[in-house]
């Protein structure tokens, strides 16, 4: 296994004024850097047009080992989460979903997901919404440990992003690229209700998509959601991140480093480390900060 925490989320964002308040006054979160991506960082995430451009770190109110990264540019008005192959989504892990839910009610986070208990347990409780530049975030309460479930606790109301996920067309095809990638086992697929996708599709609530949830290492996973027929490749314009979640960013404990593409990272405490990327088989970009 090379691969564990999920350290960051980069999404591009239309107006990081709002983001910061919204983030800030609804999930607790705060603003821990603020700076323009680098020629090095443009170049590599195959986004030249925007070196220069400005971006916002925010980091939960407790805990310092999770970034949202935000980057101003603009984004496609008919982008729409789950309708298309890629990084999706990001699952944050939270104290009291429902109390959350009566926060979020009258904010801008739209919610698509009101708090239920999952298909499979009454011992976890979620919701989804969706944030000012189409993010989809699932909010997910823990009632009790599992045994199954190696989940980190929730050190603020509104945490850390544990789970990021991944949807595309075949289940077989992304689990044999990730775990070939990186060293990982495959993940028992199952039969899950994804309320998110079933919302996009037009289909009932109650539907159920093969899904699987691979674990990686520091109590993190990547979840795989095999999306039904009608999923398009997401557009964006040339030279620009994709809209929605654009990059993941994982600690990476093994491999070798290719110098001629590595740049020095960005993120809040990991400065001094060097990340590469790589480019998933569902236009998803991986950023490896190599340990």
């Amino acid at each position: 296994m090379n691969i564990g925490r999920i350290s960051a989320v980069t999404i591009p964002c239309p107006d990081l004024s709002n983001t910061a308040e919204l983030y800030t006054q609804f999930l607790g979160y705060r603003i821990v850097d603020r700076g323009q991506i680098t020629k090095q960082e443009a170049t590599n995430w195959n986004a030249k047009n925007i070196e220069g451009s400005n971006y916002l770190m925010l980091q939960p109110k407790n805990s310092g080992d999770f970034s949202f990264r935000f980057v101003e540019q603009e984004i496609q008005n008919d982008y729409v989460p789950f309708k298309s192959p890629g990084w999706n989504a990001a699952e944050l892990i939270v104290k009291d979903v429902d109390d959350l839910a009566e926060k979020l009610f009258n904010s801008e986070f739209e919610i698509i997901g009101p708090p239920a208990d999952l298909s499979f347990t009454d011992q976890i409780r979620a919701m989804q919404v969706i944030g000012p530049s189409k993010e989809i975030l699932y909010l997910t309460q823990f009632k009790s440990k599992l045994q199954e479930f190696d989940s980190p606790e929730a050190r603020c109301d509104v945490d850390q992003a544990f789970i990021v996920i991944l949807a595309g067309k075949s289940m077989e095809q992304m689990q044999n690229f990730y775990c070939d990638s990186f060293n990982l086992e495959k993940a028992t697929v199952m039969d899950s209700r994804i309320r998110a996708i079933s919302r996009v599709f037009g289909k009932p609530e109650n539907t159920k998509y093969k899904s699987a949830a691979i674990p990686i290492k520091d109590q993190s996973l990547i979840e795989i959601d095999e999306l039904p027929e009608g999923s398009e490749k997401r557009l964006g314009e040339s030279g620009y991140l994709l809209p929605g979640i654009s990059i993941v960013s994982f600690l990476c404990y093994q491999g070798e480093i290719n110098t001629s593409d590595a740049y020095r990272c960005s993120l809040p405490n990991l400065q001094s480390k060097i990340c590469t990327v790589v480019r998933g088989q569902n236009q998803e970009i991986i950023e490896l900060i190599h340990q």
